[in-house]
């Protein structure tokens, strides 16, 4: 199983991979990120995000060549040997942060699309930008370059277009135990098919009420 998680900085998408990990752990689970910090696109990237901006068709370039190298020697690998592989950041932050409308959005998707591995799920995580704003502010280290005002309000108008039989958009405004609870839910129901006692001991209660539901 392939599952992203997205949405804009603040959204609690790391806390979100890190509560998967742990209820999800009978798979194995492999967490993972994008950009990468193996390539040298992703290099380039995480360096760009601190220190200034690409031109944009050359970030766009890179994100997809890190994005490539990432499926073809973990993602792939990994749901080989029959691993759930988590990933905090998938093709829909690069729409969100290199197009300016859902329209362009959906026109770079199409571009990414024939190469491209699709998750069999996609959380976006919902916030407004006020709220992932006061999360970031409470974070050590340096801003990002995409953590800015008009970068999260642009973003997050995209990833609210992102729809299609693969997409859960989550209420991220609410604590992270509500978040994590509504990520639940939609795997339960997504994926009936998985025994209860799969996803951890101590959620196969609320694993099978979700089935049930």
């Amino acid at each position: 199983m392939f599952i992203a998680i997205d949405g804009i900085d603040g959204a609690g998408k790391t806390t979100l991979v890190r509560r998967l990990l742990h209820a999800m752990r009978d798979f194995h689970p492999l967490s993972t990120k994008e950009p990468t910090d193996q390539s040298h696109w992703g290099k380039m990237l995480r360096a760009a995000a601190v220190n200034g901006r690409l031109p944009r068709e050359q970030e766009i370039d890179y994100f997809h060549k890190d994005r490539l190298e990432h499926l073809e020697h973990v993602v792939k690998p990994a749901l080989a040997d029959g691993r759930v592989v988590i990933t905090d950041r998938y093709v829909d932050s690069t729409l969100a942060f290199q197009a300016d409308t859902p329209k362009q959005a959906q026109k770079l998707y199409a571009q990414f699309l024939p190469d491209i591995l699709v998750p069999d799920i996609t959380f976006i995580l919902d916030c407004s930008v006020k709220v992932g704003l006061a999360r970031i502010a409470k974070r050590q280290g340096s801003a990002s370059q995409f953590e800015k005002t008009e970068f999260l309000e642009r973003a997050r108008k995209i990833y609210a277009s992102r729809r299609g039989p693969g997409y859960v958009h989550v209420d991220a405004t609410k604590s992270a135990d509500e978040t994590f609870m509504q990520a639940t839910k939609a795997l339960a129901r997504r994926f009936p098919h998985l025994p209860p006692t799969s996803f951890a001991t101590e959620n196969a209660r609320s694993w099978a009420e979700a089935v049930a539901d």
